[in-house]
């Protein structure tokens, strides 16, 4: 069953972790939010009756865009791109303004798909600069797309901040906040989605905002990684750890680790 699944898949994103995450919701009456999108993937598990879906980053909210909007078309793009280090390159290039809604999400996807080890990294330009990572994959496979699409009729996917999300978001609903996490340090570069990064500064900002919406009655769960830079900035939020694994670390030794999942609830 393709159901419960996201079409790409996201450095960081909780495709492993969506069941147990959904497993610990709260018991919410209202809609269901995720400003910091990337895959989706705890949305795809839960397929709430109402969502509000959203990211920084242009290019990932038009992609979800048009694959909610006409799945057949995108698929039919990515049917037409070869998987070869020349055509990767002229992808890569493009300049996603000049571009259609259809090639832009098809941009994505493809990009998504054959990039090293499916990063999407930009400079502070906002260029993909991710080298190419001779996947022989597809990049798609049709029932998982049009079954995101299909969860995806309805919902409100945006481009925005996250204190734009936080800030409307009403008691009785459920934030789930899955950022770019505070560094452990060696491999921990998670902060270029966009242009603009994501820095200190920006999770000193976000614990605000969710203080700010915790005292409105919102229910709140972030996942980030298990600091003390974290605890300190989040305090105030029960941390539970949740067991992970850190696929991005070329050293299969380093490769377990915890999470923190901080929840008002």
């Amino acid at each position: 069953m393709a159901e419960g699944r996201s079409f790409i898949k996201w450095a960081g994103g909780k495709t492993r972790y969506a069941a147990q995450l959904v497993a610990a919701a709260p018991a919410f009456t209202g809609r269901y939010w995720e400003p910091f999108m990337g895959s989706a993937a705890v949305f795809f598990e839960l397929r709430p009756a109402k969502a509000v879906l959203s990211d920084a980053n242009p290019e990932l909210v038009a992609c979800f865009q048009a694959v909610a909007a006409d799945p057949e078309a995108v698929m039919a793009r990515l049917d037409a791109i070869p998987n070869t280090p020349e055509q990767f390159e002229l992808v890569r290039r493009q300049d996603p303004a000049q571009l259609g809604a259809v090639e832009r999400a098809a941009r994505v996807i493809y990009l998504n798909k054959t990039a090293f080890r499916g990063l999407w990294r930009v400079n502070r330009h906002g260029g993909f600069n991710v080298p190419y990572g001779a996947y022989d994959r597809p990049y798609y496979r049709r029932e998982t797309l049009l079954e995101a699409s299909r969860a995806l009729a309805g919902v409100d996917v945006r481009l925005c901040d996250f204190a734009v999300a936080l800030r409307e978001a009403a008691a009785g609903d459920w934030v789930f906040l899955d950022p770019p996490y505070l560094p452990e340090g060696g491999f921990a570069d998670f902060k270029r989605y966009t242009a603009g990064q994501f820095r200190d500064a920006d999770h000193e900002r976000l614990a605000a905002e969710m203080h700010d919406a915790s005292d409105r009655g919102v229910l709140l769960t972030m996942t980030n990684s298990d600091t003390e830079a974290t605890r300190r900035i989040y305090t105030g939020f029960r941390a539970t750890r949740m067991a992970t694994r850190r696929d991005i670390n070329l050293r299969a030794a380093a490769r377990a680790s915890f999470d923190l999942v901080l929840t008002n609830y």
